[in-house]
């Protein structure tokens, strides 16, 4: 019995370090950041002349998001990883999002960035 509630115990302190390690209810998530910016593909692809206002309020939830430096640097490698991802993206329209969108991510929308350069 004692060696039953041992093993318990230690499954109940691993599973508590697997919760723990788990990100943060409000962190950065690369699914959803890029599930909330597919409001934005309609002007990313060119068939809008201009970024809705729900792919604006999309941009800057993301943004919002990722406060820190360590979740900055996911979002920039996730998003710039996504808009290589689209090979009929416009990628000066990715380039020009945030700013048409009054929202500064801190990195430009490219897959040409090293995001362990970027900073607050």
């Amino acid at each position: 019995m004692k060696r039953m509630s041992t093993s318990v115990f230690g499954l109940g302190v691993l599973l508590l370090l697997t919760v723990a390690a788990m990100k943060p209810v409000n962190g950065f998530s690369c699914m959803e950041a890029k599930l909330s910016l597919l409001q934005c593909l309609p002007f990313l692809t060119s068939s809008q002349d201009s970024p809705s206002s729900a792919c604006c309020n999309a941009v800057s939830s993301v943004r919002a998001s990722a406060p820190t430096k360590p979740e900055l640097r996911e979002a920039c490698q996730c998003l710039t990883t996504a808009v290589g991802e689209f090979p009929n993206l416009d990628k000066d329209r990715a380039i020009q999002l945030p700013k048409l969108c009054n929202v500064d991510v801190g990195f430009p929308l490219t897959k040409d960035i090293d995001c362990n350069t970027i900073s607050l």
